[in-house]
């Protein structure tokens, strides 16, 4: 199956990018007919946390129900699909890439790297592993990236990218992600606001 986007990852920063990807397919020509896909291996941090001084977000609510909410809010854009599948090798052929999982492979021409600061096991050329310098704990790490560009098309997004260990960081970080890859499209610089309609 071939997609547009393959987001590998599903915490904060996967569901970041991915709303925003989908959300900008009814608004403009360049976005129509994307399609996106998730891969989440259930290993998100959030499944342990307690959230209380993220904007917007229930005051004290558990990392599990945050993902439920989330996993519900994709619904509203069906350009997106969530597979739980663990990506465990990725090949730059040509122009695209093929994502192999323990089930699948799937195929597309930008990935997003949302894997977090644990580890990162997926075996891909080019991506390097450091000792995350960014973070109060040790052994963690994040992916050398510039401006979260990994290689052309190839992308970080948030804790794996080396942003603060914070819900609203690695969120906006996969968000701005999103908006960067518009920006690729469209030729411009491209945002998607929401708006009354």
């Amino acid at each position: 199956m071939k997609y547009d986007v393959i987001i590998i990852g599903a915490g904060a920063a996967g569901f970041g990018c991915a709303l925003n990807l989908g959300s900008a397919n009814d608004k403009f020509d360049w976005a129509k007919d994307k399609k996106y896909l998730m891969l989440d291996d259930n290993k998100s941090d959030l499944n342990v946390g307690r959230y209380c001084n993220v904007a917007g977000v229930e005051f004290g609510i558990n990392g599990v129900d945050l993902l439920v909410k989330m996993k519900n809010q994709i619904k509203n854009y069906p350009a997106i699909e969530l597979k739980e599948e663990k990506a465990t090798k990725i090949e730059k052929i040509g122009n695209t890439f093929k994502v192999t999982t323990e089930n699948s492979t799937f195929e597309s021409e930008i990935v997003v790297l949302a894997t977090g600061l644990h580890k990162f096991d997926i075996e891909v050329d080019g991506v390097v592993v450091k000792d995350n310098i960014f973070v109060p704990k040790p052994n963690l790490i994040y992916l050398e990236n510039k401006n979260n560009v990994i290689a052309p098309n190839l992308y970080v997004a948030g804790l794996a990218s080396g942003v603060p260990t914070m819900f609203a960081c690695a969120s906006g970080d996969g968000t701005k992600v999103a908006c960067d890859i518009f920006t690729q499209w469209s030729g411009k610089v491209a945002v998607v606001h929401d708006v009354k309609a």
